[in-house]
């Protein structure tokens, strides 16, 4: 979902020296259109600098024939000991319901479970609570069978009535933004401890992908109506592998085994501790000290330095992180499509993972991240063409130049490279980007009261459908399409008909249209998409970052 993640540290580049690689990696850029090599290239072409993966940087969803499994945890390591691992922001939120940011998600996907899951590969749904299920032809009906001897982590059973209280705590939650998820949801029947009945309105097509999300998590019945909803944001009770253990804000999280967990053998950790470090240097030097086990939020100007430790190993998991410039549509400048396009086109995107990435990334073409199912891969995008971008602005309201603010936190030096970089290459059609640095609850707080004109900001699908991103970034009755305030009735129009039909074919011509929409009214700016990376001390087995996007800590195991 919407990714706010901390940045990395500055480079060890003056900012003549940056504006000077920045400058010079466009005018390869221009070089290359000059040789007659300027015909848009396929979205997830190379950048100019080969990127420092090992493996594919994003999932492939849509292969006619299902691709080999991506390497996964395996649980070879001993049992035992505690993972400490850190990142730069904590959590606010561990209600799988009203929580809304990965901070949160990654956390609680290892305490809570679904009726089903994305295999570790990120590309099918497989059981989980639920061990089998049918669907009648009509497609209207859902039955579930539970696993048999299931507990929560307070040693009480799972019974079909706790899912029961969870899809309808989801359903109707008021404080969720996330209902649009089970809006086909009907009735969720119990004829048993055992079976969950669940009844659609109508034919549903991401239905089973929705009930994998966070947010139909299985919450125990008895604990949530003891603690009320405001002490779910604080406590859990899940049938997760982990268990909330302590939490002290700002600090750490403590995730303690769950001795109950149903998968047999696992977790092999007894504890995982995740700590709050908000300065990425600091990180580091806790990593290299040995004071941690791992960390996330990691330098992309430091991995080819982390890489060669010999005590270290960088981790680069296959991804559905897509990064973007959010635009406010309301009004200024940003409210004329033809400055928006002018922007993508004044964007050179191989420039910035050259410099900004230090490599590492592929060229994004749509919201929807590379990889992702009916992602169009022939999707033209914005190939970057400063005379077309000239041209548009030309054509504009905005003619004769104009002022647009971006917001960024203070501190995070990777948001202020880009930032830097968007300010020369905007700066050549008439653009002064006013960068604002600001703390990160304001700008938190500013985009989600559309208080901002332009945004850095990025997704991480966490189910396989479209749906989810669709229905955020598309459809304005749930987060007015990213806090954009961007409106285009037909894609609306097509992004509720694609959950209602059925067919294979007749999505992927949908959700291509809907795409095409996107890109022609440019809401967002398409940057990049980026793998996950982490480090870890060589100590550390079996640690997986789901495409999905949570941490995966069940199979992780700790030597001495």
């Amino acid at each position: 979902m919407d990714s706010r993640p901390e940045q990395p540290t500055p480079s060890r580049l003056s900012r003549r020296q940056f504006l000077r690689m920045i400058a010079g990696a466009s005018a390869a850029g221009a070089l290359l259109a000059a040789c007659g090599r300027a015909a848009p290239a396929s979205p997830a072409s190379a950048p100019t600098s080969p990127p420092a993966t090992s493996g594919p940087i994003t999932v492939d969803q849509n292969a006619t024939v299902a691709p080999a499994p991506a390497a996964t945890a395996a649980a070879i390591g001993k049992a035992g000991g505690t993972f400490t691992f850190s990142r730069g922001s904590d959590s606010n939120n561990l209600d799988p319901v009203t929580q809304d940011g990965n901070v949160d998600i990654w956390i609680l996907m290892n305490i809570y479970d679904q009726l089903v899951r994305v295999n570790d590969a990120g590309t099918e749904i497989v059981p989980a609570l639920a061990e089998k299920w049918e669907i009648t032809p009509d497609n209207l009906t859902y039955t579930f069978h539970l696993r048999q001897g299931v507990k929560f982590s307070d040693d009480t059973p799972l019974k079909s009535s706790d899912v029961k209280y969870s899809l309808d705590r989801a359903k109707t939650n008021k404080k969720s933004g996330w209902t649009f998820s089970l809006e086909a949801l009907k009735e969720v029947a119990t004829p048993d401890d055992n079976t969950v009945v669940i009844t659609l309105t109508q034919p549903w097509a991401p239905f089973l992908s929705d009930l994998a999300m966070f947010n139909a998590s299985v919450i125990s019945e008895a604990f949530g109506k003891k603690v009320g909803e405001e002490g779910l944001v604080e406590q859990t009770m899940g049938t997760g592998p982990f268990a909330l253990g302590e939490w002290k804000k700002g600090e750490y999280i403590l995730l303690k085994k769950n001795p109950n967990y149903w998968e047999a053998g696992l977790p092999l950790l007894e504890e995982v501790k995740i700590t709050v470090v908000p300065d990425d240097n600091n990180r580091i030097l806790q990593l290299q000290g040995s004071q941690i086990d791992g960390m996330y939020d990691v330098p992309l100007n430091r991995v080819s330095e982390l890489n060669q430790d010999p005590k270290l190993t960088v981790k680069q998991f296959t991804s559905t992180y897509n990064n973007f410039i959010a635009l406010n549509t309301r009004e200024g400048p940003l409210a004329d499509v033809k400055v928006r396009q002018a922007l993508n086109y004044a964007t050179d995107k191989a420039a910035l993972i050259k410099v900004v990435n230090f490599g590492i990334g592929e060229i994004s073409n749509s919201f929807m991240p590379n990889g992702a199912l009916y992602w169009n891969k022939d999707q033209v995008g914005y190939p970057f063409d400063l005379e077309k971008a000239k041209s548009l602005m030309a054509e504009s309201k905005s003619a004769s130049g104009a002022k647009i603010a971006i917001q960024i936190q203070a501190g995070a030096a990777s948001a202020l490279q880009l930032a830097t970089a968007l300010k020369e290459m905007w700066s050549k059609i008439g653009i002064e980007l006013d960068i604002q640095q600001l703390e990160q609850a304001v700008v938190t707080d500013n985009y989600r009261s559309n208080k901002f004109e332009a945004y850095a900001t990025g997704w991480t699908n966490d189910i396989i459908d479209p749906d989810e991103l669709v229905s955020y970034a598309i459809i304005p009755d749930n987060f007015e399409n990213y806090h954009t305030g961007w409106i285009n009735d037909e894609a609306v129009e097509m992004a509720k008909k694609g959950r209602t039909v059925l067919d294979d074919a007749g999505r992927r011509t949908i959700y291509y249209r809907i795409q095409e929409l996107h890109m022609q009214d440019a809401p967002f700016v398409y940057l990049y998409v980026l793998p996950y990376t982490n480090v870890l001390t060589k100590k550390i087995d079996g640690f997986l970052h789901h495409p999905m996007g949570q941490w995966v800590f069940a199979k992780t195991s700790v030597s001495a």
